[in-house]
């Protein structure tokens, strides 16, 4: 599981605490399957302009049963019914400078004036089989099912039509997890939802506690009643109607609960072979992310170049080349911008050919910055607050 290590290497230096732009793409520059991603984090896609305006991605696929035991594979997708709108690096700098809670208020004051946020729910659906014809395998989350192939579907739609009333019980300790299932739906073999499924429920137990299911934010609207009971901060316990609450097991002929009918057939799936741990085989690391690259306006694309070359100026010269080598597999140019903004040659194959301006293209150590800020005004930044810092008397 590559994911922990992405979360470490985006998170602070465990020594100093701080970003660090040569942590992310030392650890990037290993993983080619990343560029789709980071295309997008880099590009002001990653940059939402509040939370009424951005898409929301199931990222992994699931599975949908019938009452027969039929399954087909599915990816969920959320389309804000208010349209989509970015900022660029700079747009957010500015805002954020001044008020870093901006798309909180922003969503919090729409909901307040009755201008109530809609998302569309669709869903995308394949076959569960192996699907020769695709050049990448449909279960690799840093890819995106092509649309022409796979529509998007609607099945549903989220209004937020009030706000909460105590932000900490209805946010905070909201637990969403990717093993809460209900009936019809299914875990497909995608690698990452294995991993999350084990992990996120278990994380929710530690963060909230082993009872966050009874919590009313996370509780389901229909009674369910099991034999699951006890642990910290229970305050209730899942009685069926007229269940006799000395029998907490099943089977019992004491007036215990019964095992549920089923609502369908079981899903069988045909599986042989042998079980191994192996990576995926069709990779295709670098197509969609240059698809992504020639779909962007030219705003955008200027924009993501800016911000990838700001957060790479810090790291190591043969950071800089592996990276410059990959975006030029996604795209010609989109390698050649990557390396004329950090001072390298590029041949034609895509490969960096030295220092074009005959230094060694590192900048500063840039640490503290955020993604795509300039490293030397980060650092500048560091500096300054002592110098403009006004000297005052010991309280």
């Amino acid at each position: 599981m590559k994911f922990p290590d992405l979360v470490h290497a985006f998170k602070p230096d465990p020594v100093t605490n701080q970003q660090d732009g040569e942590r992310i793409f030392d650890f990037i520059s290993h993983i080619p399957e990343a560029m789709h991603m980071i295309t997008f984090l880099f590009s002001p896609y990653g940059i939402p302009a509040n939370y009424r305006e951005m898409q929301g991605s199931g990222v992994n696929t699931y599975k949908w049963v019938n009452a027969d035991g039929q399954a087909v594979l599915v990816k969920y997708h959320w389309e804000p019914k208010q349209g989509i709108r970015n900022l660029t690096q700079a747009q957010a700098e500015e805002i954020q400078a001044k008020n870093f809670n901006h798309a909180t208020q922003d969503l919090y004051e729409a909901i307040e004036r009755g201008d109530y946020p809609e998302w569309e729910l669709l869903v995308q659906i394949m076959s569960d089989d192996e699907h020769p014809e695709l050049d990448f395998d449909p279960l690799d989350d840093t890819k995106l099912w092509p649309q022409d192939q796979f529509p998007w579907l609607p099945v549903g739609r989220m209004v937020l039509n009030r706000n909460p009333e105590n932000y900490f019980v209805e946010v905070e300790q909201a637990a969403f997890g990717t093993g809460v299932l209900v009936d019809g739906l299914d875990f497909s073999d995608d690698k990452m939802l294995q991993g999350r499924t084990l992990s996120y429920s278990d994380t929710q137990r530690y963060r909230v506690g082993p009872n966050y299911l009874q919590l009313p934010i996370n509780a389901p609207k229909k009674h369910v009643a099991t034999n699951q009971q006890g642990g910290q901060m229970a305050y209730r316990v899942d009685l069926g109607l007229d269940q006799n609450p000395h029998v907490n097991y099943e089977p019992s002929s004491l007036g215990g609960l019964h095992e549920a009918p089923k609502a369908g057939k079981d899903h069988t799936p045909w599986i042989e072979g042998h079980l191994v741990r192996q990576k995926i085989e069709r990779t295709n690391d670098y197509k969609q992310a240059g698809e992504r690259y020639r779909m962007f306006e030219d705003w955008e694309r200027d924009d993501l170049i800016l911000n990838l070359v700001n957060t790479l100026k810090p790291a190591r010269r043969h950071i800089q080349e592996r990276m410059v080598w990959h975006f030029s597999q996604c795209d010609p140019d989109y390698g050649r911008r990557v390396a004329e903004g950090l001072g390298i040659g590029v041949n034609a194959d895509g490969a960096p050919s030295g220092s074009a301006d005959g230094g060694n293209g590192a900048g500063g150590n840039g640490r503290g910055s955020t993604i795509g800020s300039d490293a030397a005004a980060a650092n500048e930044a560091a500096g300054s607050a002592e110098e403009q810092g006004r000297e005052s008397r010991p309280y």
